[in-house]
């Protein structure tokens, strides 16, 4: 007889189990019984300062990645290779609903496309001369790269099935020329470094939760408590795949809705970069800008022991990024601070940007939230 899949709450509950049988943090609880949604919530913080506690000995080998995220808290991620292998397929199946064959080419737009304005050229004429089946890169860049080949005149080469965004939350303008351009459809995904996808975008055009791999939550940002169907509030996320390290309950540091379809699917809906834009005269740019010097937090995580930084706009044209470091050498910063710059004029779209690095002892979180914030604007 074939037993029936267990319910999500099974998988919760089973979830719960494990943990306490197998990590300290949550062995401290000492209750096998206690309920899934009265775990408490954790973060890349409380990780980064507990590594201890959230590690299991694994027999497997591991690889290692490293993501300066979008909370500011630079963070090393741990996955088995079996681990990596499943999460992997999780996105290929994805991929292959919308045509990508099993042996396919793709071109992946690197970060480096701002801070380098002719990699936009580098990369479109490797686009026309590589054939690809699938374009992955962020909206904003995969923008960048459409309007450079339709102003060059550029071939899109037929074997191209689909455009792939990650990591930015896609304008309208940018949807409309990017299909446009490529003449194929631009999917989203929506994920991690830590546990990779959490959702992509199904036959509706609509992010839809990956429900096999993970477990998502809406929480009231001030209350912790969850929120109904359909209201926005903290993303927070639970991984049934990662076992080196926990990931449950786990912070996105996102603002989000979640809605069932009419086929039961699990919807999600971003709201705006973590709730803040950078604010110009005439328009507001999301923050996310920032990503694209995720190379350059790692080596200055590296190089000068970052813990942690957060940019301010103060005013339209200026900015501040607040670092806390151990201790870190006059001329990074100066290296560093020409960096940002330089990527902060290309992307504002302006010579005036201008940007000043400061070493500080602490950032202290929002005040009535308690989050940290990574960006925060000043101008109303």
């Amino acid at each position: 007889m074939i037993s029936s899949p267990p319910s999500v709450e099974e998988k919760l509950q089973g979830l719960v189990q494990e943990l306490v049988q197998h990590y300290p943090y949550y062995q401290a609880l000492d209750r096998e019984s206690l309920p899934f949604h009265e775990l408490p919530l954790i973060d890349k913080r409380m990780i980064n300062e507990n590594r201890e506690q959230f590690t299991r000995a694994m027999s497997e080998p591991t690889v290692e990645s490293f993501t300066s995220g979008s909370t500011g808290i630079p963070f090393r991620c741990i996955k088995t290779v079996k681990e990596q292998a499943e999460l992997s397929m999780a996105i290929q199946r994805q991929r292959l609903k919308w045509g990508l064959p099993m042996r396919y080419r793709s071109v992946l737009l690197g970060n480096s496309l701002y801070a380098e304005p002719r990699m936009v050229s580098s990369f479109a004429y490797q686009i026309e001369r590589n054939a690809p089946h699938m374009i992955q890169g962020r909206c904003s860049a995969l923008y960048l790269v459409a309007c450079y080949m339709a102003e060059k005149g550029l071939n899109v080469p037929d074997s191209l099935r689909f455009v792939q965004n990650w990591g930015e939350l896609i304008q309208p303008v940018q949807r409309q020329k990017i299909e446009e351009v490529f003449g194929v459809p631009l999917l989203d995904y929506y994920g991690m470094e830590e546990l990779w996808l959490i959702a992509f975008t199904n036959k509706d055009k609509q992010l839809q939760i990956n429900e096999q791999s993970v477990y998502m939550e809406v929480l009231d940002p001030l209350t912790g408590q969850p929120l109904p169907e359909g209201e926005a509030g903290d993303l927070v996320v639970t991984s049934f795949v990662m076992k080196s390290t926990p990931f449950v309950r786990y912070r996105t540091g996102d603002l989000g809705r979640l809605k069932r379809d009419a086929e039961n699917n699990l919807i999600l809906e971003l709201l705006p970069f973590r709730g803040s834009q950078i604010i110009l005269p005439d328009r507001s740019v999301s923050p996310s800008i920032f990503r694209y010097l995720d190379q350059f937090y790692k080596q200055l995580a590296e190089d000068s022991g970052m813990k942690q930084f957060q940019m301010v706009q103060e005013t339209y044209t200026t900015f501040r990024l607040r670092i806390v470091a151990d201790e870190v050498q006059d001329e990074v910063l100066h290296d560093a601070a020409l960096k940002l710059e330089t990527l902060l004029k290309q992307c504002l779209l302006t010579d005036q940007a201008s940007i000043v690095i400061e070493r500080v002892a602490a950032i202290p979180p929002h005040p009535v939230s308690g989050k940290f914030q990574p960006f925060v604007s000043m101008v109303s």
